[in-house]
């Protein structure tokens, strides 16, 4: 309803009158909160006509409600009630307007949640203070630097390697961009020119920012972490005066501004603005102020234009390069691409500097150089770049051999890799500008890699992002599709060239896929197969012709060789046969799994614990595996039935025709020795309430969950608990090291343990930071665990297999039934789940993506029962008319994860059906030709162009929230099945325009949405009233300080003399062993000397560990870098926008360090036989981890010692109880 408004005071605001009218209208007699049927203060809309002359407005306007009930009560308040409305000291008329308001804008009110008018003023403020332009007569990129034996600080000097110039034809315009959060800079002249130029630079990019006047050129620098957004636009674009799609994709993305400038942008993005005059950078410092960003200060910086990245400078450092082995090559390219070095750097001094490593050490010395990276990302600011590199360089200083040993030892590793199905992996990042080189570092092999033993490196894996790391988003003014189509196109069709090698694309992983990154290989000769290219190793897999017409399943049935997994044990033709699927299409009951014998199970089990020592402790064998095999991938789980070695599988596994072998490995995936942990995310929330849980439900566990995490210090069971539950410090053992100390005698302060506490250790540390990592998650995610509910990959029941081949008396699984048996690791017994559950799996968008099911419990005796004794997994039925796994967001059984919730409070109280997944079918070439490795590339390049699954569940959540309607909004349902189409597009090629897809009903978004963003304003927020809003505010991270730890800070000269004041072997945890030590090797105290023989691996360690925390950051900042403490607790606590460039970056670290604390402990302790050592063999390995836990300790102050300790002391345990000394 309309409400004509009159006599408004001339001076009065929107903002005014909005607050007036809220005042009343969220009063007693319009809104009562305690109500629940009143889920919301009254939304509405004042509108006031302009003034002339200066005024606010001309005395009229119009007030907006979302519905006649309330503009009557309204009415009648004010006049059959007499209560007057005043504003400004006037009061004001109400007039019914007879004009109706357009539909949009009326549920727009109705589901769109009130904003307060104090956050609106003041964004409306802002930006109207903002709304200037400065004149920039130059633009400058380059580096700053500064010469090499100078400190950081020590000035530094601006290189301008590219210059625009306008300043003889017309000025080119500066600008800030508030709602974006970036300051643009146009080149080019609307009145003369067609097409411009664009720089856009974020606000969280600049990392500082300098003005001053250089020989009477006022000037701004600007020194950024990654380039700038380079755009183009069409000056005089025909406009149609629909504001939605004249400024949709308007202007385009750009790798660079002209060709000269391509040539410099790999190497230089550093900025340097010319502006018209003086007074423009001293209102470019206010306008910072007013954007809220840092202030430029005042200085003179000097510049010059050296020419460091000519095309001649370019030239003579490649031709150098020629005579470097490819892995020095590659350093060398990492130097200079990284901005550590310029060419007048590398083809000065260091040129003679390199070529005599090179002679002398050959390509061993590409660890010298990749350490050299390292110090230079973590030097001292007293530190200069040639003091760097004398620290680096074996014998550098001090006589010290470390980094010799450092090298032969990693070439050890790589060894040991291999044969554990993993390798050292280089990595290439090409983003609009760059291309940033990373590793080699230890990643997890595929069955492609492991037929080239010693050709690793020329495998490399290659990313395609934006200049920030994170994956490519539009705004909706920006076009993308050109700079995809050349930038991430030319290199897959066309590959790159480095250190001297050409690569060419190979193929991805559909994991990779997901990360927009892929398989790259240079050709190479193989002494027994011959020359090797990326084109015979895709023929050599398999028989494809049954997609080949479909690039993207094409493309995803290649994948399949690439996915990361561990090699088991091989098995002959006659071991493994094919039986056919249950159910029809396209709700298969078995879609993707099949059986194997409780023997070949053994097998791979035993295989899996030979190369993996944190399997060797698992008393709970796997019952389920997910595997490649060939051409088939899916799961195999135990059937008891089979006898021998035995893999029965199906039809549905099937993908490919592989090559045909007299015998073929099973690769693994992942195995399921224990049940997972099911949690509450922030979709499942926002369905369930809308499935009847009410907020108080989900606000108890939370608190309750917060609770245990700020109790787990109390004791050691509570601490063991937290760490396992969120899969935390599994790396360096910390559950199993902190049951030994429990088994010692130790605890926690609460505990009063009789040997004393862990207070004041690192332990404790950690534990706070695994405090912070797990209050982050629930804030930030909702990630809050559920009691009683458990996380397990599907299996199908087999009953009806075993009846269709005559068995009798078979008990089955019935339609709306399910069978679930969990035990964990320390269970006397399992538990069989019995009544009412839900299931569902993750992503859940449609309400009907959970399901109310029954669990049936133990299964009964008098049956032959095919899941019987399965544990930790979750079969399914497999009669019905739809198989269960279908209707919950169109999963399958190949590997899903299932969510099953046994706690009576979120159990849904209200009926939805599961959507419709059927798919939209695969796209076919348009000619139905065959598909080549050229259209892959194109579905690559389109697929990172329309990868937009997140965004739109995104888009989901906030709709829903926003909504009244919640996910039964129509925007919702629409959202959910694009959602389901993304997340079929890698393998149909059917993609979904983001654009065109229901957008957000306001501008601003739910408070909850705050934790994504690096530099959250309130004005681009919401208070949501949903629970995910009620969860999220409860939580407060501040109550949480982290200690102050050592980061990795190269401080020159260290000293490693253990002669220190401190007793050694004093401190609580040395003392509660003593007895232990003494009894095994019948001394306590170490000999002095010993003690120092541990320096070698412990800089072997702390070296490694620096560059696990520099490189696995989420920001390529210099000043940015992991903590000892995050590395160990396997975490990393910096604020990201995009949480799957989070997670993959804690995988790899995770995976970097778990390979380095194996690294020291087999350096310690390594048997001849892993599975059974011998006494003296566990003796010796017992008295090398108490020296290196004695020289830790000594050493506590140093970084890395601490964690260095914490490897021996896992060491110290796993010995002291093969020896029977300790029970834990």
């Amino acid at each position: 309803m309309e409400i004509e408004l009159a006599d408004v005071a001339y001076d009065a605001s929107v903002w005014d009158v909005k607050r007036t009218f809220g005042s009343i209208l969220h009063g007693e007699d319009f809104y009562n909160a305690s109500d629940p049927k009143t889920l919301r203060p009254i939304n509405f809309r004042v509108i006031l006509n302009p003034g002339a002359g200066g005024v606010q407005n001309n005395g009229t306007g119009s007030l907006i409600l979302p519905n006649r009930k309330i503009g009557d009560k309204l009415m009648k308040r004010v006049y059959e009630e007499n209560k007057a409305i005043v504003i400004n000291g006037r009061k004001i008329r109400l007039f019914r307007s007879k004009k109706l308001p357009g539909r949009g804008l009326r549920e727009t009110l109705e589901k769109t949640p009130y904003l307060e008018p104090d956050e609106e003023e003041k964004h409306e403020d802002k930006l109207r203070r903002l709304d200037i332009g400065l004149y920039v007569d130059k633009v400058q990129f380059g580096v700053f630097y500064r010469r090499l034996e100078e400190p950081m600080t020590a000035p530094r000097v601006f290189s301008n390697e590219y210059e625009i110039s306008h300043q003889n034809k017309g000025a080119g315009l500066l600008w800030f961009e508030y709602d974006h959060k970036l300051i643009r800079i146009q080149l080019g002249d609307k009145m003369t020119e067609e097409i411009g130029s664009n720089v856009a630079i974020t606000f969280s990019n600049i990392r500082r920012m300098a003005i001053g006047v250089d020989f009477g050129n006022p000037f701004v620098c600007l020194d950024l972490l990654t380039p700038p957004m380079l755009e183009r636009e069409r000056f005089n674009r025909t406009l149609t005066g629909n504001e939605w799609n004249d400024y949709r994709k308007f202007r385009q993305r750009l790798d660079s501004l002209s060709p000269a400038h391509a040539i410099v942008a790999p190497y230089a993005h550093h900025m340097r603005v010319i502006m018209h005059t003086e007074a423009d950078i001293r209102k470019f410092a206010e306008l910072c102020d007013v954007a809220g960003i840092q202030r430029p200060m005042w200085a003179n910086v000097e510049a010059f234009s050296r020419g460091f990245f000519s095309p001649k400078q370019l030239h003579k450092f490649h031709c150098w390069l020629q005579q470097f082995s490819w892995p020095v090559a590659f350093q060398l390219e990492a130097l200079l691409r990284g901005g550590f070095l310029n060419t007048e750097d590398i083809l000065g001094y260091f040129r003679p500097e390199f070529e005599k490593l090179h002679k002398d050490m050959g390509s061993r010395v590409a660890i010298v150089l990749r350490y050299f990276c390292e110090a230079l990302r973590t030097r001292n600011p007293r530190d200069s770049v040639v003091d760097c590199f004398r620290r680096s360089v074996p014998d550098g200083g001090k006589g010290d051999k470390a980094t010799k040993v450092a090298m032969k030892q990693t070439e050890e590793g790589e060894e040991r890799d291999r044969d554990m199905g993993k390798f050292q992996c280089h990595h290439v990042t090409f983003t609009p500008t760059r291309v940033i080189l990373e590793g080699p570092y230890v990643s997890v092999s595929n069955r492609v890699i492991r037929q080239f033993p010693g050709f690793e490196d020329h495998f490399v894996r290659v990313d395609f992002r934006d200049e920030d790391r994170l994956q490519y988003r539009w705004a909706r003014e920006v076009d993308g599709t050109t700079l995809l189509t050349e930038r991430v196109g030319g290199v897959l069709k066309h590959g790159f060239d480095l250190g001297g090698r050409h690569y060419e694309f190979l193929a991805y992983s559909s994991s990779a896929l997901r990360e927009h990154a892929v398989w790259f290989m240079s050709p190479f000769q193989h002494p027994i197969q011959g020359y090797i290219t990326a084109q015979r190793i895709r023929d050599s897999l398999g028989d494809f012709s049954n997609v080949i017409i479909y690039p993207s399943k094409y493309a995803a049935r290649l994948a399949q060789a690439f996915t990361a997994t561990d090699p088991s044990v091989s098995i002959t033709r006659d071991q493994w046969e094919e039986m056919p699927d249950l159910g029809d299409e396209p709700y298969l009951f078995t879609d993707g799994v099949g059986t194997i014998s409780k023997g070949l199970g053994d097998m791979i089990w035993e295989a899996l614990c030979r190369a993996k020592e944190s399997l060797r402790r698992i008393q709970i064998t796997p019952d389920a595996y997910q595997i490649r095999f060939l051409g088939y991938k899916g799961m195999v789980v135990i059937d008891h039935r089979l006898q021998g070695i035995k893999m029965r599988l199906r039809p549905s596994m099937n993908k490919f025709e592989a090559r045909e072998k007299d015998d073929a490995q099973i690769e693994i995936a992942r195995w399921f020795n224990k049940p997972g942990t099911s949690y509450l995310n922030r979709a499942l929330i926002m369905i369930l309430e809308d499935r009847g849980v009410g907020q108080k439900a989900f606000i108890k566990l939370q608190e309750r969950a917060a609770e245990e995490i700020l109790t787990a210090a109390d004791s050691i069971p509570d601490t063991v608990g937290l760490f396992q539950t969120h899969n935390l410090g599994q790396g360096f053992n910390l559950p199993w090291i902190l049951r030994g100390l429990r088994a010692v005698g130790l605890g926690m302060r609460p505990e009063a343990p009789p040997a004393g506490d862990l207070s004041g250790t690192f332990l404790q540390s950690l534990l706070i930071y695994a405090q912070h990592h797990v209050l982050r998650d629930i804030k930030h995610g909702a990630r809050i665990p559920i009691p009683d509910s458990y996380l397990l990959v599907g299996v199908a029941d087999e009953g009806p297999a075993y009846e269709a081949e005559g068995v009798e008396n078979v008990f089955s699984l019935a339609e709306g039934q399910i069978y679930v048996c969990v035990q964990n690791e320390g269970d006397e017994k399992p538990t069989y789940l019995k009544g009412t559950v839900s299931i569902s799996r993750s992503p859940v968008v449609h309400p009907g993506d959970v399901q109310r099911v029954r669990a049936i419990g133990e299964p009964p005796e008098d049956k032959l029962c095919f899941f019987r004794g399965l544990k930790n997994v979750v079969v399914l039925p497999s009669v019905g008319k739809r198989s269960l796994a279908s209707m919950l967001g169109g999963g399958d059984l190949d590997g899903d994860l299932y969510s099953i919730i046994k706690y009576d409070p979120l159990l849904p109280t209200e009926h939805k059906d599961p959507m419709d997944y059927t798919g939209v079918g695969t796209r076919a070439l348009p000619d139905g030709r065959e598909s080549t490795v050229d259209d892959i590339c194109d579905f690559i390049v389109e697929y990172i162009n329309s990868d937009v699954l997140g965004l739109l569940s995104d888009r989901h959540l906030i709709i829903a929230d926003q909504s009244k309607e919640g996910t039964s909004d129509p925007a919702c349902i629409e959202l959910a099945r694009l959602c389901s189409q993304a997340v079929d597009y890698p393998k149909n090629g059917v993609p979904v325009d983001i654009f065109d897809s229901p957008r957000l009903l306001i501008r601003e978004k739910p408070d909850w949405k705050k934790a994504e963003d690096s530099d959250p304003r309130d004005t681009d927020y919401y208070f949501s009233s949903r629970a995910l809003g009620e969860l999220f505010r409860s939580i407060n991270l501040n109550n949480l300080k982290l200690p102050t730890t050592s980061a990795p800070m190269h401080s020159g000269g260290i000293s490693l003399d253990t002669t220190k004041r401190e007793q050694p072997l004093s401190d609580v945890i040395s003392l509660a062993l003593r007895p232990f030590i003494e009894r095994q090797l019948h001394y306590f105290q170490n000999d002095d000397r010993n003690v120092a023989d541990m320096k070698t691996i412990f800089q072997r360690y702390e070296q490694e560990l620096r560059y696990i925390c520099v490189t696995h950051t989420l920001s390529d900042a210099p000043d940015i870098r992991l903590r000892e403490e995050e590395v160990v607790v396997g975490t990393i606590l910096a604020v990201c926008s995009q949480t799957r460039w989070r997670k993959d970056r804690v995988q790899r670290m995770r995976l970097h360090s778990s390979e380095l604390v194996r690294d020291v402990r087999r350096r310690l302790y390594q048997p001849e036989d892993i599975l059974n050592p011998e006494q003296g063999e566990l003796l010796y390995g017992l008295s090398q981890a108490w020296l290196a836990w004695d020289f830790g300790m000594r050493n506590k102050a140093m970084f890395g010692a601490r964690s260095f300790s914490l490897v021996a002391l896992g060491v110290v345990f796993d010995t002291l109880t093969r020896l029977g000394g300790l029970v834990i």
